[in-house]
Formats: structure tokens, sequence, C-alpha cells
């Protein structure tokens, strides 16, 4: 016996496959989380700068004169 496929049917395979899928701006930040952990250099700053701020050697920014 074949199935009969109805408008609803294809509707929620539909909703089913676009839960599943990643969306631009989601792809966009893996690539681009994945560029920086590829830096080695850019690791090593965050690496650094994790230390600072336990450290305690922070300084409060609050406009462009601050820096």
């Amino acid at each position: 016996m074949t199935e009969t496929i109805t408008i609803n049917k294809i509707y929620e395979e539909l909703k089913l496959i676009e839960r599943n899928m990643v969306t631009k701006d989601e792809m966009e930040r893996m690539l681009e989380t994945i560029e920086i952990m590829s830096n080695e250099n850019t690791m090593e700053q965050i690496r650094q700068s994790e230390k600072d701020i336990k450290a305690g050697r922070v300084k409060e920014v609050n406009s462009m004169d601050d820096i």
C-alpha cells in the first residue's frame, strides 16, 4: 500500500530538518572561534589576560581617555 503524502507531513518534516540545521550566524561564530583557537599567539594573550585578572592586574576603563 502506498503512503499518502500531505502538505502537513511535508511541513512537519521541514520543521524537523530546520530544528537540526546550523544557521549562517552560528556557522560564522564557529569559524571565528576556530580561527582564534588556531592562532597560538592569540591564545597565549588570552591565557596571560586570564592570569592578570586572577592576580588583580586590571584597570576599569570607562572612556577612551582611560585607555
